[in-house]
């Protein structure tokens, strides 16, 4: 089992988000059962669904501190859910992409595939989860329940 971190995203990609309300992130992943990210040559990197779903919840919640600007107003509610993460070698590279469903306090239910690249097949899978967070936060739909 590899040990998941939050891969730092640039600052200057997400702007001030306008929050009305405290927000709660949660975890909607029960899956605790080991689940190859990448395989190639022999080595496989492992996790589980839950605890990648945990660095999303944790960096979702991070970067809504960053830049979330925050106004009086009823609590919000985020709910995730990873259904996948998977990492492939392709000639001294690796792409990744996540897979993950997006519940909203509101009632809106969504599913969001997210691709990213890298050299490191580690920072392949970090970053992952980060450009998973960073297109959450861009999306129209949590931007506009963000703020009602």
């Amino acid at each position: 089992m590899i040990k998941l971190q939050e891969y730092p995203l640039d600052p200057t990609l997400l702007p001030p988000i306008a929050v009305t309300g405290t927000v709660e992130v949660q975890n909607e992943q029960p899956d605790t059962q080991p689940a190859a990210l990448q395989s190639y040559g022999g080595t496989t990197l492992q996790s589980t669904l839950n605890a990648v779903t945990d660095v999303m919840v944790k960096q979702t919640e991070e970067e809504l501190g960053k830049h979330g600007k925050v106004a009086a107003g009823n609590p919000k509610k985020i709910s995730l859910k990873v259904d996948s993460l998977v990492s492939h070698y392709i000639a001294f590279y690796y792409k990744s992409t996540i897979e993950y469903d997006v519940t909203l306090g509101d009632g809106q239910h969504f599913h969001k595939s997210v691709h990213h690249g890298s050299g490191s097949p580690l920072q392949d899978i970090d970053g992952c989860i980060a450009e998973g967070v960073l297109e959450l936060l861009k999306d129209q739909r949590v931007v506009a329940y963000l703020h009602s």
